[in-house]
C-alpha cells in the first residue's frame, strides 16, 4: 500500500493532487477518507453475495478473539487490496499517512476482535469516538439483523452518520458465528478454503426478544 502511495507521488492522481492546502489539512482528510473507504467496504463484503461467500470465513469463527483478526479467506484479501489500492489512488493520500493509517488500521482491529469487556463508563466514552471489542462484538453475531451493523473499523461515527450503528447488546448476551455453520468440523482450514466455493448455508433466521432503541447502550 505504501508502495502505490509513493508511485502516486510522480502520478499526481487523486483528491489531494486538486486542491492546494497545508500537509496537515490534507493528512486529516486522507486518514479520514481511508477509513471511510473501508468502511464502504466492509458493507461491500455483507452485501454482494460474491464477496459475502469470501467474508462468510471470518465470521464463521465461534470464538471471537485477536486470531479472529487474521481470519480472513485468501480470496477476500486479495479484494481487499485492490478496493484498497484504489482507495489511495482515488484520495491522493501521502506514503506517510498510508504508512500510519496501516499502523492503527492493524491495531484497532486486533483490539476490536479482543472481545475485552471494557468498564461501561470506559465503553460509553470510547465508543463515541472508536470501535471497541463490544460495538465490534454485536457484528459477529449470530442474529442476522445484528452482523448488518457496526460496519466501521477505527471511526465509530460513520455507523452513526449512515444509522448503521447497533449498540444495545451487552457483551455477555452476544452468541458470535454464523447459526447456519455451528458445528466445528465443518470449519477446518481445508474446508474454509473451499467453503466460497460450495453452496453456501441459508442464513436461520433469529430474533432477540424486546429488541428497540438498537443504537443506545445498556449494561
Amino acid at each position: 500500500m505504501v508502495w502505490l502511495a509513493i508511485k502516486n507521488q510522480s502520478w499526481q492522481i487523486g483528491l489531494n493532487y486538486l486542491f492546494d492546502s497545508s500537509a496537515i489539512v490534507k493528512s486529516v482528510i486522507s486518514f479520514l477518507l481511508l477509513d471511510y473507504s473501508n468502511y464502504l467496504w466492509h458493507i461491500l463484503l455483507h452485501k454482494l453475495p460474491l464477496l459475502w461467500r469470501f467474508h462468510l470465513v471470518h465470521h464463521t469463527d465461534l470464538d471471537l478473539d485477536v486470531t479472529t483478526a487474521f481470519r480472513f479467506h485468501f480470496g477476500e484479501m486479495i479484494g481487499s487490496v485492490i478496493f484498497r489500492g484504489a482507495a489511495i489512488i482515488l484520495i491522493g493520500a501521502s506514503p506517510l499517512i498510508v504508512l500510519i493509517y496501516e499502523i492503527v488500521f492493524e491495531a484497532a482491529t486486533q483490539f476490536h476482535h479482543s472481545n475485552a469487556k471494557l468498564p461501561f463508563w470506559a465503553e460509553k466514552l470510547i465508543n463515541y469516538l472508536i470501535v471497541t471489542p463490544r460495538m465490534h462484538g454485536i457484528h459477529h453475531s449470530m442474529i442476522k439483523k445484528e452482523t448488518d451493523s457496526n460496519y466501521s473499523i477505527i471511526f465509530s461515527f460513520w455507523d452513526r452518520i449512515h444509522k448503521t450503528a447497533r449498540l444495545n447488546i451487552p457483551q455477555a448476551q452476544i452468541v458470535t458465528g454464523v447459526p447456519s455453520y455451528p458445528d466445528e468440523r465443518e470449519l477446518t482450514i481445508g474446508k474454509l478454503l473451499k467453503l466460497p466455493f460450495t453452496p453456501i448455508h441459508k442464513w436461520k433466521e433469529s430474533e432477540r426478544p424486546g429488541d428497540k432503541k438498537f443504537n443506545q447502550l445498556k449494561e
